[in-house]
């Protein structure tokens, strides 16, 4: 994976933001104070199926679907 090219484009960690954030179910409501963003991480970690969706929807955000498996095309 070019993971430079990844990193370096906003609207990558625009989609993953908002994949990881759906995933979650987070409401607004959610994030008012920073402790109200730690719990909700403790709630997904302590989660396994939300957990579990989390790292098939980032999974989704980072392979390249034009290619064979998990690699980039040349």
């Amino acid at each position: 994976m070019n993971w430079k090219s990844r990193i370096k484009n906003p609207w990558f960690w625009i989609g993953l933001m908002g994949v990881v954030l759906t995933a979650m179910g987070a409401e607004p409501s959610a994030f008012t104070s920073w402790q109200a963003v730690a719990e909700a991480l403790k709630e997904l970690i302590a989660n396994p199926y939300m957990l579990i969706t989390v790292v098939c929807a980032v999974l989704g955000v980072f392979v390249e679907p034009t290619s064979k498996g998990l690699k980039d095309r040349k």
